[in-house]
């Protein structure tokens, strides 16, 4: 089962893939850094459970796995995953630089929901 925003919160199971995510957010503040010279930005959206074509092959046992971990309760929309990087294309993220959204329903944020 894949895990969404696995840069940022853990998985069993995933340390390959996890790794590399953080990785890509290690890489996203480097070149913040790097390409500030130049006036250039480098931000990245984490997308938690977002529902998606593969997120529909998800079997009922792991979508209510998700559902238990998002605060919000439900997958998000490729809209909303979208907005995100929409927003950091805009002049009111000139300033916004280095920065990884989770943009993910409260899914990297919530901890334990339930006991």
């Amino acid at each position: 089962m894949p895990r969404p925003a696995s840069g940022i919160r853990a998985g069993v199971g995933r340390a390959s893939y996890g790794t590399s995510k953080t990785a890509l957010i290690g890489l996203t503040r480097q070149m913040a850094v790097e390409f500030a010279v130049h006036g250039i930005t480098a931000n990245a959206v984490a997308p938690g459970p977002i529902e998606t074509p593969l997120a529909r092959k998800h079997s009922a046992s792991a979508r209510g796995q998700y559902l238990r971990s998002v605060p919000l309760n439900r997958y998000g929309l490729p809209e909303e995953a979208a907005a995100a990087v929409a927003f950091f294309a805009t002049d009111d993220a000139g300033y916004v630089t280095g920065q990884t959204l989770a943009v993910d329903g409260g899914f990297w944020a919530a901890g334990m929901l339930q006991a």
